[in-house]
């Protein structure tokens, strides 16, 4: 599947504040179903903690668990994030496929901006699945398929129906998708159901 790795020397757009315009923490959030609580969520694709950070604030008693398979990534986490120093938000050190966490330790999961950097998206979904606990909430957001002022190109982004397909061939239930709702972006929901 075609795909574009992030360019490194980009680093400082991640944490431009405007991206919120067109990719609003608030609903996002929602869409998880506002996790509340001691709780415990994990982004894959994790960047500077952007979303870790907005999410930390909606959240203050929960843990977030940051993976990036970047070190410069992370080591920016580190050294920026105080949510990092406050033991709110853990940068995690992953593999593309593989995030080293236990089985069924999230109660939700989100992976924003990142298909379109995936070489196999069928494994990272389904290493998604096994780090949420039954009945936990995964949100998928990227960009759309269709023409944008900025953004990757067509060929490395992804459709509704596409979307879904991976999500359901990774073993998730009840995926819904939407890919109006974002001016840019489609996103998708969807749950590891229970029993497995």
């Amino acid at each position: 599947m075609p795909h574009l790795k992030f360019d490194i020397a980009k680093l400082e757009k991640l944490n431009d504040p405007a991206r919120f315009e067109t990719l609003p923490p608030g609903v996002f959030w929602s869409a998880l179903g506002r996790p509340a609580g001691a709780c415990t969520i994990v982004e894959i694709g994790a960047g500077t903690g952007l979303f870790a950070s907005a999410f930390s604030a909606l959240a203050p008693e929960a843990v977030i668990y940051a993976a990036d398979t970047s070190p410069e990534m992370l080591d920016w986490m580190r050294a920026n994030r105080p949510e990092v120093t406050a033991g709110r938000i853990v940068p995690v050190a992953a593999e593309e496929t593989r995030v080293p966490l236990d089985d069924g330790i999230a109660d939700a999961l989100y992976m924003i901006n990142l298909h379109h950097e995936l070489a196999h998206p069928g494994e990272t979904y389904a290493e998604a699945l096994r780090l949420l606990e039954p009945g936990g909430m995964l949100l998928v957001v990227d960009w759309a398929d269709r023409d944008t002022p900025k953004g990757p190109p067509r060929d490395v982004r992804v459709t509704a129906r596409e979307m879904t397909a991976f999500l359901e061939g990774a073993g998730f239930a009840a995926v819904a998708t939407d890919e109006t709702g974002l001016p840019w972006h489609v996103m998708a929901t969807a749950v590891r159901p229970r029993g497995v």
